[in-house]
């Protein structure tokens, strides 16, 4: 388990992620979000914005969530507040890269605040926001 005192200011943390139709398909079964612009190619090209399938927009969301509790903080890091502000759509078959960088910690109450930042393979980016987490108290 990580301990505040090793967490630095600009610390950083990336991943990349192809997202699949199966991973959406998944998705949609955990969240029960069945809406037919996820899932559906012909209902989507006639009826989404886009014209063409998408992702929910909270895959993205939940890979930053996922890296922020396997890696930075990392494991027992408690989620405490999340702004997003979704940018472009994501494909199935587009590759998401997650970055994390920490923008400052708050040593009363051991808090950390981080940057989250969602971009595809052509470097769009598709999400971003800020976090608040804390580390487990032993």
């Amino acid at each position: 388990m990580p301990k505040f005192e090793d967490i630095f200011v600009g610390q950083k943390a990336v991943k990349t992620t192809l997202i699949s139709k199966e991973m959406i398909a998944r998705f949609a079964e955990v969240t029960l979000d069945d809406n037919p612009v996820h899932l559906d190619e012909t209902y989507a090209a006639g009826n989404s914005f886009f014209k063409r399938c998408v992702a929910h927009g909270m895959i993205s969301a939940s890979l930053a969530a996922a890296l922020m509790g396997t890696e930075l903080p990392g494991h027992g890091t408690i989620y405490l507040d999340q702004s997003l502000k979704f940018k472009n759509p994501v494909f199935p078959g587009d590759e998401v890269t997650v970055r994390l960088e920490v923008l400052e910690k708050q040593e009363a109450s051991k808090r950390i605040r981080l940057s989250t930042v969602v971009v595809n393979q052509d470097g769009k980016v598709v999400v971003e926001g800020e976090a608040a987490v804390m580390l487990r108290l032993p």
